[in-house]
């Protein structure tokens, strides 16, 4: 090993300073709901499994939601359980894809849901492009509460308060941030 430079650093003192929250009401039945943090040390500098499980252990990350409440609440994760979510539960997707996959999430047709209004998804859009603005790499949640694989269909009391869940997490690496959009509906 000549260039120890390279080398993937694993500091045990790495954490996340949560910077804030905005709740977005998409329409009768459901939110968007965007988190933001920031990363005591480099972000690009880490493999991002080792990330991505520093981030979702902490105390920010642990919440109850419902279409009408969110709740911090220790060992729930939206509709999971904490200790039943890691690394490996996200997927890598590139920006483009990852902005194509949320629109079309918002966009799509729900039974006895309203249409996301043209007002709504305007001000969505704007924030999915200042976060996607900047150098990212973007991971999604590539679970669903609706699973058939899934063994424990809820994994919690308040996990069958929802019908569709969607998490998003991309990390700004030039700012060492992080933020979460969430997609919930009920």
């Amino acid at each position: 090993m000549k260039n120890k430079k390279n080398l993937l650093i694993y500091p045990k003192n790495i954490n996340f300073e949560f910077l804030g929250l905005e709740f977005m009401r998409l329409h009768k039945h459901g939110q968007g709901i965007i988190s933001r943090s920031r990363c005591s040390h480099p972000i690009e500098k880490h493999g991002f499994p080792f990330i991505i499980d520093k981030y979702l252990s902490e105390d920010f990350n642990n919440f109850q939601l419902t279409d009408f409440m969110f709740l911090r609440a220790p060992g729930f994760h939206g509709p999971f359980s904490t200790k039943l979510l890691s690394n490996k539960d996200f997927e890598e997707l590139d920006g483009k894809k990852i902005e194509k996959r949320l629109l079309e999430v918002l966009r799509k047709t729900r039974t006895n849901t309203p249409e996301i209004s043209e007002q709504v998804l305007t001000r969505f859009k704007y924030f999915i492009d200042i976060i996607l603005n900047r150098k990212t790499i973007c991971f999604f949640l590539n679970r669903s509460i609706n699973d058939k694989k899934n063994q424990i269909k809820f994994e919690h009391e308040w996990s069958h308060a929802l019908n569709e869940y969607h998490e998003f997490v991309i990390f700004s690496l030039e700012a060492n941030e992080c933020f979460s959009i969430i997609l919930a509906y009920d």
